[in-house]
């Protein structure tokens, strides 16, 4: 799979790149310089993940589109209103905000799930060695695919603290209706992408990569 893919060879290294000297930025002067790079990376990667897909279709932009929109509304309920997730706010890290949230967030949303999900499609594979699937395991593999965005947002959060993209109110600490709100949001997402033949059939393999790199950094970084 991977000696045949030039591009994946080069998106993984890329990946890899970025992450390690991010992380290895966050223990010299210029930890606020390599922070402010959170916008370019995530471009960036969205960009590598794109470059890694067999054909952009319609309803791969249609997904996009989607997921940038929910995760983006959501963030503007959650910031402003403290209905979802609870009561937290936004640094200066991703840039530009609209509503109090950064417009790139929904592309985050986009890539977490996108990569969860092509995750969970690799390691049903693995078990079964084709891609067809019943409703029901659909159903399965959809609580699955939250469960794992999730655990993803576990080991986020204090990273994400700790490099001042969001702060918790009123005493700093992460609730649990957080991670309620992203099993339920992540799993309205993760819908679509497993219902639709035409996302769900194929799997980006760098997305794979990709989810256990930006993990490892967060872990490292927390």
């Amino acid at each position: 799979m991977i000696k045949e893919n030039k591009p994946l060879i080069f998106s993984i290294f890329t990946a890899v790149l970025f992450h390690i000297s991010g992380c290895l930025g966050m223990f010299t002067d210029a930890r606020d310089w390599f922070i402010s790079m959170t916008p370019l990376t995530l471009l960036l990667m969205t960009a590598l993940i794109l470059w890694n897909e067999k054909t952009i279709h319609k309803h791969l932009w249609m997904y996009i589109i989607l997921c940038a929109i929910v995760g983006f509304l959501s963030e503007v309920i959650g910031t402003n209103t403290g209905l979802l997730f609870g009561m937290y706010s936004y640094g200066s890290a991703f840039g530009y905000k609209l509503a109090a949230v950064p417009i790139l967030i929904g592309m985050l949303w986009f890539v977490t799930v996108y990569s969860v999900g092509n995750t969970v499609l690799y390691l049903y594979k693995l078990l079964n060695k084709n891609l067809d699937r019943s409703i029901f395991m659909n159903f399965l593999l959809i609580i699955f695919a939250a469960t794992l965005t999730t655990v993803f947002d576990f080991i986020l959060e204090p990273a994400a603290i700790a490099l001042g993209y969001w702060q918790w109110y009123p005493d700093g600490s992460i609730p649990i209706f957080n991670y309620v709100c992203w099993f339920f949001i992540s799993g309205f997402l993760h819908v679509p992408f497993f219902m639709s033949h035409s996302l769900s059939h194929k799997i980006n393999y760098f997305t794979v990569f990709l989810i256990i790199i930006q993990a490892l950094f967060f872990l490292l970084v927390r």
